[in-house]
């Protein structure tokens, strides 16, 4: 029984317009046409739908391997990306040891610093004694210049 484009491209699941330059591209002549409508026997109908299968199981094995490829970068990427999150918390355990180390020194610096302060004043109040109150001192303050220079 032939068929027209439409129920051929209906049938396969396709596009009209795809059947239609299918046939044209391979020179594909109609069995018959009655009113400007063409039909093909079932033989085109086998030739196009092998065409279409053809193209469509290759496109889904490009796809897969497409997919492949990706999944195979990704898994890099992230093997890579693993290895560098590595080195960097290896990097900020480093730098925290480093932290507390220099804590340490700044804690111990701070009370080195904080006993030389106390020895310091320590030593500032042996240097100067209190002096007990005499009035010779008072009246010394009175006399002039010269005249405590040269004891009058």
């Amino acid at each position: 029984m032939a068929k027209t484009i439409k129920q051929i491209a209906d049938n396969l699941g396709l596009d009209k317009q795809k059947v239609y330059r299918f046939i044209k591209k391979n020179h594909i002549n109609e069995v018959h046409q009655k009113n400007g409508v063409m039909y093909f026997d079932e033989a085109v109908e086998s030739l196009i739908k092998s065409h279409f299968s053809k193209i469509t199981t290759s496109s889904e094995a490009h796809q897969i391997t497409s997919n492949d490829a990706v999944i195979d970068v990704l898994v890099k990427q992230s093997e890579i990306l693993k290895n560098e999150l590595e080195i960097k918390n290896k990097q900020i355990d480093e730098l925290n040891k480093r932290l507390k180390e220099n804590q340490r020194l700044l804690d111990q610096q701070q009370q080195l610093q904080a006993i030389a302060e106390n020895k310091i004043k320590l030593l500032e109040q042996k240097e100067t004694p209190l002096e007990p109150f005499s009035g010779s001192t008072s009246v010394e303050t009175k006399k002039g210049f010269f005249a405590r220079l040269f004891r009058r």
